[in-house]
């Protein structure tokens, strides 16, 4: 029976949790880094979407200025 974690064991609970925990674009479902997002009108301002947090979403700033529109 191992009383301590291996080196490997450690990343691996590590990287899973923070996987599990990142941030993920609502456009792509892609990764996000935290020093580039933006945040996305869900619904857009041109179609009558309005500035509240309901219809706000986290995305790339690929995602949200060129594959959205």
């Amino acid at each position: 029976m191992m009383n301590k974690y291996s080196t490997n064991t450690k990343s691996k609970i590590f990287i899973d949790e923070a996987i599990e925990k990142s941030i993920r674009c609502k456009i792509c479902n892609g990764w996000i880094d935290s020093k580039s997002i933006t945040i996305d009108h869900i619904q857009r301002k041109s179609e009558g979407g309005s500035g509240t947090e309901d219809n706000g979403q986290i995305a790339h700033p690929y995602c949200n200025t060129q594959i959205k529109n």
